[in-house]
């Protein structure tokens, strides 16, 4: 089976990570709803930033449950993807005390982090706030948009990919005000059941 080749935008620094010194940090936090690029900006961070270049890295993938630690040590930077609740973030502790760095993609505020690890020299960063990314989207796309419409997305989805990709896939070839007024209008079709329903068998005529 030959592989399907995916056409991935260019990255988009719009935390400016490249001009991070990730040196005094201990614990980076990346923060926000679903599709808002947590785990691309955790690629980047890993795998192309200056502070990590010739470094150890281990990746771990949680699959959303708790997960074992035991065997992760000595790691110049560890990245977990992702951290969805509480219960998982004792695990994050017992990293920080093996390995130098960890960085983690969560759903949960970075305050929980504190509750856990007070003292740890920690950078948060949140995913899901700049209207900037979607704007770069658009442009890169060549898709036509107004500033009201990039505002009335962000205030009805967040900032994140997942939601602009189905509302254009949904409304190809238009504008991007076009596919989200489309859009706003499919979502208001509501389906119902009148309380007193009686089924009726429909009445056929023929020439």
């Amino acid at each position: 089976m030959r592989k399907r080749i995916q056409n991935i935008p260019p990255f988009n620094d719009f935390l400016n990570l490249s001009k991070q010194d990730f040196s005094n940090t201990r614990l980076l936090i990346f923060h926000g709803i679903s599709g808002s690029g947590k785990s691309t900006n955790l690629n980047y961070t890993a795998h192309y930033h200056a502070s990590f270049q010739n470094q150890s890295v281990k990746w771990i993938w949680t699959h959303h449950k708790r997960f074992k630690t035991g065997a992760v040590k000595n790691y110049d930077l560890v990245v977990v993807d992702e951290i969805i609740s509480p219960s998982q973030l004792p695990a994050i502790t017992k990293l920080l005390g093996t390995n130098k760095k960890v960085a983690v993609a969560s759903h949960l505020n970075p305050a929980w982090f504190k509750i856990l690890c007070p003292f740890t020299p920690t950078l948060s960063f949140r995913t899901d706030a700049s209207s900037e990314k979607i704007r770069a989207y658009l442009d890169n796309k060549g898709i036509l948009y107004s500033p009201e419409s990039i505002l009335s997305f962000c205030k009805t989805y967040g900032s994140n990919y997942v939601d602009l990709q189905c509302i254009l896939e949904n409304h190809t070839g238009k504008s991007f005000d076009d596919a989200l007024r489309w859009n706003q209008k499919f979502n208001k079709i509501k389906n119902f059941t009148p309380a007193k329903w009686i089924p009726t068998l429909p009445r056929l005529k023929f020439d």
